[in-house]
């Protein structure tokens, strides 16, 4: 594996998944204390304080961060290796990310932050549009790009004599969100049987879940396939991803609860705040691989050099 990236860039890269998560640990927090004022007081201000303010900031920048570390580590990889590949597309996964979030968060919405508002062409159907665009490029997008790049580790993984195999808890994740997956398209089935019309937004919002159910199955099985290496910051690189999806899963789980009515919009809006953690794992996953990145050029360095016999 070549390795080429500066040593210096990377010992200042690898302390980016602490202040990572440093910083996704202090916005969630500062974002429940916002939820716990609103109940007390009643009073929406506190939660549009947060996400209009600070929520903004901290998952542009989260999302931005994510972008750069992907393509750090591709970097560290020539341009024929199949590693390069794959985080190319995990690359341009992130920028779908990055894109979907600043249109969703940001550029779409009635922030004092968003810069938009201020021009005289502004318009609600504006907001609206950039949000549907957002809606698919961090959306389907986002995750089929990830998908893919995902898969391309899994087979370099498998060609280099590491399988890997799902322990119980993995299968018992994967039973619970394919669980989910069948009955959200059993629900499609029923609407459309009772005259619900077609929208394109939909349709294309269709892929994200089977592509969250294909991606969980994925990062697991890829951590259990580096576990009995003992490297441990790229098994932390593949969780990382797991943790991500799974939040991503938890927060459309919540928007379906509500919608089914089995939980009130009041709780529900706890399900805002996992796309909190969700952007700090997935900006944590490259940081984790140029971390395994730096320790092996320290082996590298501190390995005695071998002696004619």
């Amino acid at each position: 594996m070549p390795l080429r990236l500066p040593v210096e860039f990377l010992k200042v890269a690898t302390r980016r998944s602490s202040w990572i998560l440093i910083a996704t640990g202090a916005g969630l927090s500062l974002g429940l204390l916002s939820f716990a004022a609103w109940l007390i007081t009643s009073d929406g201000v506190w939660l549009k304080l947060f996400f209009d303010g600070p929520g903004v900031v901290l998952m542009v920048a989260l999302t931005a961060v994510e972008v750069w570390l992907s393509f750090s580590v591709r970097r560290a990889f020539v341009s024929d290796e199949p590693m390069h590949l794959a985080w190319t597309l995990i690359g341009v996964s992130a920028i779908c990310d990055f894109l979907g979030t600043a249109c969703v968060q940001w550029l779409s919405s009635g922030s004092p932050l968003n810069p938009l508002l201020r021009l005289p062409a502004w318009a609600q159907s504006t907001g609206q549009q950039l949000h549907d665009i957002g809606f698919v490029l961090g959306g389907t997008s986002r995750y089929a790009l990830l998908a893919a790049g995902l898969l391309y580790v899994v087979r370099i993984y498998r060609l280099a004599g590491f399988p890997g195999r799902l322990a119980a808890i993995d299968w018992i994740l994967l039973f619970l969100v394919f669980a989910y997956v069948v009955n959200e398209f059993r629900e499609v089935v029923v609407a459309f049987e009772h005259g619900k019309s077609l929208r394109w937004l939909e349709v294309l919002g269709w892929p994200v879940d089977p592509l969250l159910c294909l991606l969980l199955f994925q990062t697991r099985l890829l951590a259990h396939s580096i576990k009995s290496t003992g490297m441990g910051s790229i098994a932390r690189c593949w969780r990382a991803f797991t943790i991500g999806v799974l939040f991503v899963w938890l927060g459309d789980l919540g928007n379906w609860a509500v919608l089914s009515g089995h939980l009130s919009w009041q709780w529900n809006s706890l399900s805002w705040y996992v796309w909190l953690p969700a952007a700090g794992a997935f900006a944590a996953a490259p940081a984790y691989q140029l971390e395994a990145i730096n320790q092996a050029m320290d082996e590298r360095r501190t390995r005695p050099p071998a002696t004619a016999s």
